[in-house]
Formats: structure tokens, C-alpha cells, sequence
């Protein structure tokens, strides 16, 4: 009984720091400084506190698995969990990262065009939008314009820094410079045609977005359920879900249900994830 009071508090302060702990324990600014003028890569940084994350990960997995199954061998298995809590929260903040620069593309057009209709050449123009843009695009554009210096022609900088970066939408730029270059159309009238454009698809897309964000709910909630009643059941009636928990076939019946029940929610994640990165 003791054991499973610590492990359900050693569980609890593990959702807490999963929660809390990276806002908590870093007293880091979100942005990055103007003299850092570091480009965010699709590339992961080991960060300070992964080690941390993965203990944490793993104290949580293997203690709600001790509090459905009751089973050791199974508790033990779950350590590894922690890994995958890691991966999962590396792949959250990248993806929040992407929904940021989503968000501020269509600040950064606009920005861009009023610098454009001041008057300015597109080179100037960027330069001259880069210190009022929001970060991250603010460093993202910092290094477009270092490509430049360093001899790329800006489509070729904006193209490079796209593919670096992940941000797809300066693929939209990346062809209006093209097009600049060897038409010399007019960029401020391009610009203005992105943005009504990409603020209609982003309009969709929140709504599908929020469509989608009920669903998933509906996912979350049915996958939880089965481990819910189980982790009951074994507590009412401990002879019940003995086969299950406590013998070889039981144990294979249970690993495989559970492997396809995280399959599936890995499957539905990467699905809405490129649906609303299609835009749909």
C-alpha cells in the first residue's frame, strides 16, 4: 500500500514538472538577444534539462503503469517511457515553433510591403523591416540577411534559410524575389496579394483548427478510458485482472492492445498534424 502512495506522488510531482518545471526552474527570456542572432534550426538542441525531462518522463510512465497493472516486470518495462515523454516534448515545442512563425508571416509581409511602398528596394526593405519583427522571425530573417552577405542572392538566402529553418511560408517570398529578378515586377504588389491570400488560408485553417482540437479531445479522453477502468478494476477486484496482469498470455494480450492503442494515437497525431500543415 505504502508503495503505491509514493508512487502515485512520485507520478503526481512528475506531471507537475512536465507541466510547470521548464517555465519554473529556466529564468531564460523566450527571445533570443539581437547580439545572439541565432537561427533556429529543424535541427533539436539538447537542452539542460533533458535529463531531467526523461527522469521525470520515466517516473510518470512507470508509476501509472504500476497504478493500472500492479505488476513490477511491467513498471520496470515503463522506465523506458521516459525517452518517449523526451522525444514528445521536443517535438511539441518544435511544433509550437512552427505554429509561432506561422502566426507572424503575416506580420512580417506586411512590414515588408510598407517598407516596399516607402520606396525601398527589396533588400532594403527586409533590412529595414527586420528590427520591429516578433521573434523567432526576427532571427530567422537576421540570418537571411547574413546569407546575403556572404555572397547568396536574397532568393537564393530566403530559399536556403526556408529549407534550414522549416518555416514553409517563405517559399512565398523565396519566388517573389525570383520573379523581381528577372521581371523586376512590382514586389509591393506582390506582397499585398500574399498576405490577403495567406490571410484567407489562415482564417480556414484556424477553423478546421478548431474542429479538429474538439476531436482530438474525444481521442484523448477513449484512450485513457481503457486504462482507467482496468487500473478500477484491479482495485475492486484484484482476482479479476490477475490473468491479465499476472500471467505469460495475459502479459502478451496486454503489451499488444497497448502498443496498437498508442499506434493508432501516433497515427492520428502525424495525420492532423499534416493535414493542418496542407492547410487541408
Amino acid at each position: 500500500m505504502i508503495i503505491t502512495y509514493l508512487t502515485a506522488m512520485a507520478a503526481g510531482l512528475a506531471v507537475i514538472y512536465l507541466l510547470l518545471g521548464p517555465k519554473i526552474i529556466s529564468n531564460k527570456s523566450k527571445s533570443v538577444r539581437v547580439k545572439d542572432q541565432r537561427l533556429e534550426t529543424k535541427a533539436l538542441k539538447k537542452s539542460s534539462n533533458d535529463l531531467i525531462i526523461t527522469l521525470a518522463g520515466s517516473v510518470l510512465s512507470s508509476g501509472v503503469t504500476y497504478a493500472i497493472t500492479g505488476n513490477l516486470i511491467f513498471t520496470s518495462i515503463a522506465l523506458a517511457g521516459g525517452f518517449l515523454v523526451l522525444k514528445w516534448y521536443h517535438n511539441k515545442k518544435e511544433r509550437e515553433r512552427k505554429e509561432l512563425l506561422q502566426e507572424q508571416f503575416a506580420e512580417v509581409l506586411g512590414q515588408i510591403e510598407s517598407a516596399l511602398y516607402g520606396g525601398l528596394n527589396p533588400y532594403q526593405a527586409i533590412e529595414d523591416a527586420v528590427p520591429e519583427m516578433p521573434r523567432p522571425a526576427k532571427d530567422i530573417f537576421y540570418e537571411i540577411l547574413r546569407h546575403t552577405r556572404s555572397g547568396d542572392t536574397l532568393a537564393q538566402a530566403i530559399e536556403a534559410v526556408r529549407k534550414e529553418s522549416g518555416w514553409e511560408e517563405l517559399r512565398v517570398l523565396s519566388i517573389a524575389m525570383n520573379l523581381y529578378s528577372r521581371t523586376g515586377c512590382n514586389m509591393g504588389e506582390i506582397c499585398r496579394s500574399a498576405l490577403e491570400s495567406y490571410e484567407d488560408e489562415d482564417s480556414f485553417r484556424r477553423q478546421i483548427k478548431a474542429s479538429i482540437a474538439q476531436n482530438m479531445f474525444s481521442v484523448k479522453l477513449l484512450t485513457a478510458l481503457p486504462f482507467l477502468v482496468l487500473g478500477a478494476a484491479r482495485t475492486i477486484a484484484p482476482a479479476f485482472t490477475a490473468p491479465l496482469f499476472n500471467t505469460f498470455e495475459g502479459g502478451v494480450v496486454f503489451i499488444i492492445l497497448t502498443s496498437w492503442i498508442i499506434i493508432g494515437n501516433i497515427f492520428i497525431e502525424k495525420m492532423v498534424v499534416s493535414a493542418l500543415g496542407k492547410n487541408i
